[in-house]
């Protein structure tokens, strides 16, 4: 028989006092932040009136206090709808900043809309509402930074009254788990582990699962996790059956091979699920979300840019012969055709199977064609395929059809890129992946962006790389 050493079975830290429950601590949370909201409110809004009005009226005050209250209230929902309060979020284990920053943006645009349309805000103005969003923000993400630490020592401490668990299993699947994964992954707090003997060592087994039950009962534990690969199906079965002896329920965690089908999304199609191999990159609540900010920013952009618009026109006219717009076919989501619009920026209008990529110094270029590349104003016109629905403000760049062809039979994964429309400007842009793309490594990389980009969009993802293109067109690199 296998001994069974002390270095064998690892002692997790013991309760040192009084423990609090998960429910209590999500309450506590919620509470938390609603006076944040509320102060937020107060505070954005009074500095706003002293620094611009030099005073504060006490309607005014009522007003910040409302307006808080009612921030308090939507992010209340908001943060809960999306696991926002749930105990690894909040220890920090599972970051969601983008989460936070996201549905705390979603509430001051709800409250924006109450105010204002349905005229409820009197003596509230726009300023000490954009204010109250700015400091509010900050405050919520200082918030959730000053509670990580002492909720993390209080898990280290065995506090916080979570399901605690044995876990028994072999070496190699212990050593990938850690308290943190416990807690995020499956809601747990380990009491102590146990781990089996050798491979084919039914009696090292037997023993380990014996030591196992007495440590459950030692430890009053709620149950007994076993962490094995799943293709041992004998040895499964034989631990499960030494278990029976202890009341508590047993239960098989996925081994690092069924971890990675597990993680994909249950798709209920008929009696059995079936498992999502491959997702649509957006929900449909999520492309229409990005088709309105689509629509009403490219409008404004429009109005912004009319004087910019009106003169490139006149200058490309009077610079060189030839229609002021450029139109070329290009791919779009799922592979359908439209043509992009830019300024012509060269004496060719290429649409073939054949096109040479713009380069440095190309000979092909107008009179003022490169400075309209270099600030990137001939991509201006695109904001009309983005009013028509072809493309978006952030996406993948939609190459040539003749690059299109050529690449798609180079990389397998090229196509990916038309599962979401393409964009003005997009994730490999803003990294400096633009240009022409002499070598495959080249386009390789770009593509490796643009992938990163549609598995991991959202909202604030897409106001970063607004954002970062702004910067980069100011500093004349061009985007």
């Amino acid at each position: 028989m296998t001994d069974l050493s002390e270095s064998r079975l690892a002692k997790a830290p013991v309760n040192v006092g009084a423990s609090f429950s998960v429910a209590s601590l999500e309450l506590f949370a919620s509470a938390f932040e609603s006076v944040i909201v509320v102060l937020s409110s107060i505070v954005g809004g009074s500095a706003y009136h002293l620094f611009f009005y030099h005073t504060v009226h006490s309607n005014n005050l009522d007003g910040f206090l409302g307006i808080g209250v009612l921030g308090a209230v939507l992010y209340m929902f908001v943060a809960k709808s999306q696991g926002l309060y749930e105990i690894p979020v909040l220890a920090g284990v599972d970051r969601r900043w983008s989460s936070l920053l996201g549905g705390w943006l979603l509430v001051v645009l709800l409250m924006t809309l109450i105010i204002f349309l349905l005229k409820v805000g009197t003596g509230v103005s726009r300023g000490s509402v954009i204010s109250f969003g700015l400091i509010g923000g900050v405050a919520l993400v200082a918030g959730r930074m000053l509670l990580q630490s002492p909720l993390q020592r209080a898990i280290d401490r065995g506090m916080l009254a979570t399901r605690r668990a044995i876990l028994v299993g072999t070496a190699d699947e212990l050593s990938r788990l850690r308290q943190s994964d416990l807690l995020r992954d499956f809601g747990l707090s380990e009491a102590r582990r146990v781990q089996l003997a050798g491979p084919s060592d039914d009696e090292g087994d037997r023993a380990a699962t014996a030591e196992a039950i007495g440590a459950a009962r030692e430890c009053a534990a709620d149950e007994i996790i076993l962490a094995m690969p799943w293709q041992h199906e004998p040895r499964i079965q034989l631990v499960c059956d030494q278990l029976r002896a202890s009341p508590l329920p047993v239960r098989l965690l996925p081994d690092r091979t069924a971890g990675r089908f597990l993680a994909l999304r249950m798709v209920a199609t008929g009696p059995l699920p079936t498992l999502e191999m491959q997702r649509s990159p957006l929900t449909g609540f999520e492309r229409a979300g990005k088709r309105l900010f689509d629509i009403v920013a490219a409008s404004g952009l429009l109005v912004l840019f009319a004087p910019l618009l009106i003169g490139t026109a006149i200058a490309i006219k009077l610079d060189s012969r030839g229609p002021v717009l450029f139109r070329q076919r290009r791919n779009g989501f799922d592979g359908k055709q439209f043509y992009i619009l830019k300024f012509r920026s060269m004496h060719v209008l290429e649409d073939g199977d054949t096109i040479v990529q713009a380069r440095p110094n190309d000979p092909r270029l107008t009179g003022i064609g490169a400075t309209l590349r270099r600030r990137s104003i001939d991509e201006l016109p695109q904001l009309v395929n983005v009013l028509r629905g072809d493309m978006s403000l952030v996406g993948p760049r939609p190459h040539a059809l003749a690059h299109d062809d050529k690449y798609t039979k180079l990389i397998a994964s090229y196509a990916q890129r038309q599962h979401v429309k393409p964009g003005i400007t997009g994730l490999a842009q803003v990294k400096g992946l633009r240009g022409a793309t002499p070598a495959i490594e080249d386009m390789q990389l770009r593509l490796a962006h643009d992938l990163v980009y549609i598995k991991s969009w959202s909202f604030m993802l897409d106001l970063r790389i607004l954002l970062r293109t702004v910067g980069e067109v100011i500093r004349h690199k061009g985007v």
